[in-house]
Order: structure tokens, then sequence, then C-alpha cells
């Protein structure tokens, strides 16, 4: 092989060895190629950090009231069905896991998908009611918790309404999806409510069926 033809094939290897090496400017610069899948991961968890920004007090005070009473609604439906002998709260009790549970699940990918937390555990004051209606009397349980399921009800009625003139189209969307199950739950619970006899310290036979004629319809 001639001189001439060696320096060729020498200036050939060069320039391939030069084409698969990193350039000097990219190992300057510290550069490094993202992949497809983290590129995008990047991109959803800067989003949900700029709609988590962008909520209202308001509605960031509604996802985390939200979320705990719907984990307290589950919890005391399966409390209720160890406690409870009455088919009509057993069937009341099983309707809250079912629709509290797909509430629930629903409202966490909501809040992940703006950037927040959502609570994974009941806080001290829920836990310490549940405990409490743990030590109830099996003859005052089905009392205790459906008086229960017809204030707390009522109360999460008017925070949903609220909700439902968020600015936030997420949350308004799921409050007016929710808000007509938790008026038909409100009814359910004041009509087992005021059918179940409780006696008073005087013996006195008494219905109780604590109506809040406001949340009533």
């Amino acid at each position: 092989m001639t001189n001439i033809q060696n320096i060729a094939l020498l200036s050939c290897i060069s320039l391939s060895m030069a084409a698969c090496s990193p350039s000097a400017s990219d190992k300057k610069d510290g550069t490094t190629t993202l992949s497809a899948d983290t590129a995008i991961s990047t991109v959803d968890k800067d989003q949900a950090k700029n709609d988590s920004s962008s909520l209202q007090p308001a509605e960031t005070g509604f996802i985390q009231q939200a979320a705990v009473g719907g984990l307290m609604e589950v919890e005391m439906g399966n409390l209720t069905t160890q406690k409870s002998k009455s088919p009509k709260v057993l069937a009341f009790a099983k309707r809250m896991i079912t629709d509290h549970t797909a509430a629930n699940k629903e409202l966490q990918q909501i809040a992940e998908s703006l950037g927040v937390k959502v609570p994974e555990a009941l806080p001290s004051e829920e836990q310490s009611h549940l405990a409490m209606m743990r030590q109830s009397e099996a003859n005052e349980y089905d009392q205790s918790y459906m008086d229960m399921m017809v204030k707390d009800h009522a109360k999460t009625i008017d925070l949903f309404n609220g909700a439902t003139k968020f600015k936030n189209d997420k949350l308004r969307a799921f409050a007016q999806k929710t808000l007509p199950v938790l008026q038909q739950h409100n009814q359910m619970a004041i009509g087992i409510d005021s059918v179940i006899m409780v006696k008073k310290p005087d013996n006195r036979g008494d219905d109780l069926p604590n109506v809040d004629k406001k949340h009533k319809n």
C-alpha cells in the first residue's frame, strides 16, 4: 500500500471517531439528552405546580375538607357494617362505602393533577369520634350513626354548593357531579333517622328525626 493510500485511510478513521464522540463543546457545557418519558414527566410536574399556585385558598380548603369527610364516611360505613343489626342502616352504610370510595378516588386524581396532596388518614379529631362510636352500645349505635349522617351530609352539601361556583374547572365539575349524590344521601339519612326509636332518660319513647329543614330537599 502506498503512503498516499495510508494517509487517506488514517484520515477516514479519524473522521469516523470524531463523529461518534461527544463534541468538546458538549462536554464543556455538560449537556445531556433527556428521554421522551423524562421530558413529559418534567412537564407534567411543572404544570401541576403551576395549577396548584393558581388555586384560591377556598379551593385548596375544599379539597382538604372533602377528602377528610369522604374518608370519614367510608370508615363510619365500615364500622356500621360490624355494629348494626338493622337492615335499613346496613344498606345505607354500604351505600356510603360504595359512593364515597368512588368520590374519594376521583377527588384524589383531581388533586394530584393540581399538585395538591390530600390526607391519607383521618385527623385526630375524626379518629377520636370514630373511637367513641366503636364504644357505643348496640342499642344506641344506630341512632348515633344516623344522627351523624344527617348532620354531616347537611354540612357537606353546603361545602359542595360553594364549590359549584369555583373558578377551577376540575373542582367545579366535580362538585356539580357529586352534589346530587350527596343530596340523595341526605334524604335517605333523614328518612331512616326519623323512624329509629330511642328511649329518653325518663323512659319515654320518642322519635328523633333531627331533620334539618334547610337541607330536606
